[in-house]
């Protein structure tokens, strides 16, 4: 993982854990934990760091509630 990855998977944990008023700590660990963090996060920066914020955080939360993660 390079520092770009990084930084948008920061960015990404920090927004989404906004969005769902929770804290990046349990954003982290739901990702983490599921593997999202490796297999779609970290995966997906070329295609989405170029994309809006809010773009992003709803793709990843949309991925989240596919997963069955959140409801």
């Amino acid at each position: 993982m390079n520092e770009k990855q990084i930084e948008y998977s920061v960015f990404c944990i920090e927004n989404v854990a906004d969005k769902l008023g929770m804290t990046g700590k349990q954003v982290f660990n739901l990702l983490n934990d599921s593997g999202l963090l490796e297999q779609y996060i970290i995966p997906s920066y070329e295609a989405l760091h170029t994309q809006s914020k809010q773009y992003i955080v709803d793709d990843v939360i949309s991925v989240i509630k596919e997963k069955g993660l959140i409801a």
